[in-house]
C-alpha cells in the first residue's frame, strides 16, 4: 500500500466515527421533536375527539327494537305434558290485571326436575301476550354476558354488535328494561 492509501484509511474511521455521531444527534433531535408534537395542545385535543368519536354513547329511541321481539335458546317440545297447574301460576302472576309494573317470576328447585322445560312451554304457549321475551341463560359469568349482548342486537340498542362490548349491553338492556312499556323476561 502506497503511503496516500494508507493515509486515507487512517481517516476514514474519524469520518464513519463523526458520521455515526451526527446520525445519533439527529435521531435524538427527532426523538424530541415526536415527543414535543405529541403533548402539543392541537395533537391532544385531536386524539380526545378520536376517541370521543370512538367511544360516544349513541342516542337511543325509547323504543329502539322491533317487536314482537323474541329469544328462545330451543323449540317448542313436542313432548310437553302434564304441568297445567305451575304453567297456570306463572300465567296469573305475569299477566298484568289493571297493574302494568315490572314482574318477575322465579322457577326454582333440585336439577332436572324441569324447570327449563316448563319456562319454555310457557314462553312457546304465551308468545301473543307478550312484546318481548329474553331467554338469559345463568350458567355461568360468560353466558349471561353474552345473552345480554344478544338482546341487545335484537333489540337494535346503539353499538350492540361491536365486538368486546359485553359489559355495555348489559347496561344497555337494563337501562332500556327500566324505561320500556314492552317485556317479559324468564330466568330458569
Amino acid at each position: 500500500m502506497g503511503r496516500s492509501e494508507q493515509s486515507a484509511n487512517l481517516t476514514r474511521p474519524d469520518l464513519n466515527e463523526a458520521i455515526n455521531t451526527q446520525l445519533d444527534t439527529l435521531e435524538e433531535v427527532v426523538r424530541h421533536i415526536k415527543e414535543i408534537t405529541n403533548l402539543s395542545k392541537a395533537n391532544q385535543d385531536r386524539m380526545v375527539r378520536s376517541l370521543v368519536r370512538k367511544y360516544a354513547l349513541l342516542p337511543e329511541s325509547d323504543e329502539p327494537g322491533v317487536f314482537p321481539n323474541r329469544m328462545t335458546p330451543f323449540q317448542k317440545n313436542s313432548n310437553f305434558y302434564g304441568r297445567e297447574e305451575e304453567l297456570k301460576k306463572i300465567e296469573d302472576y305475569l299477566t298484568p290485571k289493571g297493574n302494568p309494573s315490572l314482574r318477575t317470576y322465579t322457577i326454582y328447585g333440585r336439577r332436572g326436575i324441569g324447570k327449563t322445560e316448563i319456562a319454555l312451554q310457557f314462553a312457546h304457549e304465551n308468545r301473543a301476550g307478550f312484546d318481548a321475551l329474553f331467554w338469559i341463560q345463568c350458567e355461568t359469568s360468560v353466558a349471561i354476558r353474552q345473552s345480554f349482548t344478544n338482546a341487545a342486537v335484537s333489540l337494535n340498542l346503539p353499538g350492540a354488535d361491536r365486538a368486546g362490548r359485553h359489559e355495555e349491553n348489559l347496561l344497555s338492556v337494563q337501562n332500556w328494561l327500566k324505561k320500556t312499556s314492552k317485556l317479559l323476561t324468564l330466568q330458569p
